[in-house]
């Protein structure tokens, strides 16, 4: 708002901003759904195993928080009854020691955490892939103020167009996506490769959100 940037990526901050009525806007959705993945004890075999557990978010109302509540209510079971939600503030890795200590029993967190959890002898209880049929809201795409819609829309569209080429681009080159995921995310090869598949599938080169998506 005081112009010290153009544009934001994370959208669920700017769709909170604009329902308090800030002059804000989602202008593009580079992902078709949250890239959540819920992670667990190794015990726990479904969600429905849940019940009566603890389970880490970040903060209540947080997109976070919404998928929970999403997975569990899709599942059969109650959010507000049969699992204890434990507010974990920080980042993943912070939820993530809660469960390595034992004070909770799952947490959602953004892919690829699932893998780090895995190679500590945790279970992914359910993927980003699976979590995506559940959960639709996208998390990354591109916001920008309505005062830069106003004065600037050329240079959006020009925007658009290159996030539209570079999804295209790596969703056309898996070597060169492969690459990058080693590099930027630090996995070794054979989860490049596998996470590569997932994501491949979740970009969202239309760069738009159904109309049952906006009003969930």
């Amino acid at each position: 708002m005081a112009n010290e940037l153009d544009y934001v990526t994370i959208l669920p901050f700017i769709a909170g901003a604009a329902t308090r009525g800030l002059p804000v806007k989602i202008v593009g959705s580079t992902t078709k759904a949250s890239g959540y993945a819920i992670i667990s004890r190794p015990e726990i075999d479904s969600v429905k195993a849940l019940k009566g557990k603890r389970i880490a978010i970040n903060t209540f109302g947080s997109s976070a928080d919404f998928a929970i509540y999403q997975l569990l209510s899709r599942n059969g079971l109650d959010p507000n009854k049969d699992v204890t939600l434990q507010a974990v503030a920080g980042s993943p890795d912070a939820r993530f020691a809660a469960l390595v200590g034992g004070s909770v029993d799952a947490t959602v967190v953004n892919s690829p955490f699932e893998y780090r959890a895995e190679q500590k002898g945790f279970k992914t209880l359910l993927s980003v892939k699976e979590t995506a049929e559940f959960v639709r809201i996208p998390i990354v795409g591109l916001s920008t103020t309505q005062r830069k819609i106003e004065k600037e829309p050329d240079e959006i569209v020009r925007v658009l167009r290159g996030q539209r080429g570079a999804i295209l681009f790596l969703q056309n080159q898996r070597e060169i996506g492969v690459g990058l995921l080693e590099k930027l995310l630090q996995l070794d090869h054979a989860a490049a490769e596998r996470f590569y598949g997932i994501y491949r599938d979740q970009y969202n080169p239309d760069l738009t959100a159904p109309d049952s998506v906006v009003e969930e």
